[in-house]
């Protein structure tokens, strides 16, 4: 199959006039000047760059918090963002509406009205694009120390990109894999490809002027219970894109699955060989900013008081003892809808706690668990952005798109029609995940051998075959408390 998307920089003339119907998307559009919103950028604080504070973190040995917030009202947005700066929160998020992700912005302009009218809640989060550059800036403005980041959806990255960083927010998730696989059910790779590009091309123009804005990778964000590393290797891939588009700043993003030496073990090599495939490609002017651990998506929450705090807690350890530059958690109160501005701050002030405290110790763990993990993960992650090079002639856009088609990429559960679903995973003994099967990934054969192994030792200590009853039970297990899944 042809395509018509190849990872090459995009000439700044066509890309301006690429520009022009996504602003007139909705009329907040036409609040966006480039040249008034990169001397915008340029006068904001280091305090509000999000590349700036990941550097300050990295030199001075702390872990922050980066949470996931958003609430429909300008001034219920403000306070929360307050409520997180007092609690030592130095990312801010703005998570979007459901609307506005689907574009459905004379339904979003209605439902403001009428919470302005009868002051219920009728949002999911913030809609940024109804209140465009002006208004979203008394956002930005409202805090001293706060790098702003907003999370959108594959519909509304371009518009809602272009008034974000015009308002002054300086990081984003735009990666082609993170909506693709885990939200869309018909969207193409190929179409999720070409609308990050624009994005890319974006903090691309304004890198030219002198304005760092980073993207924190997720890669493809999984649906079931697998090993992370064709995740890990996608947020690879997605750097290199990030960088030809002239992107200078990449967070490595590593999601947590609740293995401790299997977590950490990602956590040391995703980045150094991000740094590895940047270097060799001709990057070696983008910069990792930090590594942030996520509070990974997958589990279900605890559901009594105890685990609820328990969750984001072990996370924040984790994150901690692997030195990373920011931890993603969820509130305790996640399980029950829109968290309020007291539960994140008794949440972060939990978090923070564990966070202040072990890293303080700046304690280095040398475990031979890690080690062995470390070279498994390695070898897998090397073996999948090299299927992906190969495949592309060197082009990771065309090698992503080729190695989807022939399941050389794959995850388990995805809503997506394009993805194989031929692979799947289950917990070894000590709750590490591992491949049951392998689909068609292009993995080395000692490492197949090595998983294989490591679900037989659990299927004889347990006394029963490692099925799809006990891959659903591996799944509730982490918010039970327990390492891995048992039959009730």
């Amino acid at each position: 199959m042809e395509y018509t998307v190849r990872n090459k920089r995009l000439d700044e003339e066509s890309f301006l006039k690429m520009r022009g119907p996504v602003l007139k998307l909705w009329p907040t559009g036409a609040e966006v000047d480039l040249d008034e919103a990169v001397a915008y950028q340029r006068a904001l604080p280091e305090s509000k760059n999000w590349h700036k504070l990941a550097r300050k973190l990295a030199r001075e040995g702390r872990t922050a918090i980066f949470p996931r917030a958003g609430t429909g009202m300008l001034e219920d947005q403000i306070s929360l963002s307050r409520k997180l700066e007092a609690s030592g929160v130095p990312f801010i998020p703005v998570t979007t509406d459901s609307y506005t992700r689907q574009l459905e912005f004379e339904k979003v302009d209605g439902l403001l009205a009428e919470m302005r009218r009868t002051g219920r809640n009728l949002l999911n989060g913030f809609p940024l694009i109804n209140y465009g550059v002006r208004s979203t800036r008394k956002l930005v403005e409202s805090v001293s120390v706060g790098a702003f980041n907003p999370r959108l959806s594959l519909k509304s990255y371009k518009i809602a990109t272009e008034i974000s960083f015009a308002a002054g927010m300086t990081a984003i998730a735009a990666c082609p894999f993170i909506s693709w696989a885990a939200y869309e059910k018909d969207a193409t790779l190929e179409h999720s490809m070409a609308t990050n590009q624009y994005v890319h091309r974006l903090i691309g123009y304004y890198a030219d002027r002198g304005i760092t804005i980073s993207t924190d990778n997720h890669g493809w964000i999984l649906t079931g219970m697998q090993p992370m590393t064709v995740n890990l290797a996608t947020t690879i891939a997605d750097a290199v894109m990030v960088a030809e588009q002239g992107g200078k700043s990449i967070t490595s993003v590593v999601h947590l699955m609740g293995n401790m030496a299997q977590d950490l073990a990602w956590m040391r090599v995703t980045p150094r060989l991000m740094r590895e495939y940047l270097d060799r490609l001709g990057y070696a002017d983008v910069e990792i900013a930090g590594v942030f651990a996520q509070h990974t998506p997958l589990f279900p929450m605890p559901q009594g008081m105890g685990g609820a705090f328990a969750f984001p807690n072990y996370t924040a350890v984790v994150a901690a003892l692997g030195n990373a530059e920011a931890v993603s958690v969820r509130t305790i109160d996640e399980a029950l809808g829109i968290p309020s501005e007291e539960s994140h701050a008794l949440s972060y002030e939990s978090t923070n706690w564990l966070l202040n405290v072990i890293r303080g110790q700046k304690i280095r763990l040398e475990m031979k668990e890690v080690d062995a993990e470390a070279a498994i993960a390695e070898a897998e992650i090397r073996a999948l952005v090299d299927k992906i090079l190969e495949t592309g002639d060197g082009d990771v856009i065309v090698g992503c798109l080729r190695c989807v088609e022939e399941g050389f990429l794959d995850s388990t559960f995805s809503p997506n029609r394009q993805v194989r679903d031929q692979v799947m995973g289950v917990k070894d003994s000590r709750g590490a995940i591992r491949w049951k099967e392998f689909g068609n990934l292009p993995l080395p054969a000692e490492v197949k051998e090595f998983h294989r192994e490591k679900v037989a030792e659990r299927e004889k200590a347990e006394g029963r075959v490692m099925d799809y009853d006990a891959v659903v039970q591996d799944f509730w297990a982490f918010s039970k408390g327990r390492l891995v899944g048992k039959p009730e």
